[in-house]
């Protein structure tokens, strides 16, 4: 059985805005799209569940099963 491809970026969400900007650009997006710490997984999609990641976990992931760095580059940090 072939397993499904992850595409997994560490991404930075400085302000509220940026968790705004970020889940109205998952929300446009077809696919699975996440938000990880490598421990718990949330909605990517979600406002809710992004802003709580962004205020309580150190360092924050998106995941998806589609290559999403140009959606979210400006987010992704090197």
């Amino acid at each position: 059985m072939e397993r499904p491809l992850k595409y997994t970026y560490r991404i930075e969400l400085r302000t509220t805005d940026d968790v705004r900007e970020f889940t109205k650009i998952a929300s446009r997006l077809d696919g699975r799209i996440y938000v990880t710490n490598g421990d718990k997984t949330l909605s990517a999609k979600s406002f809710l569940g992004v802003y709580l990641a962004k205020t309580s976990w150190s360092t924050i992931f998106v995941e998806s099963d589609f290559d999403c760095f140009f959606d979210f580059r400006r987010f992704i940090v090197r």
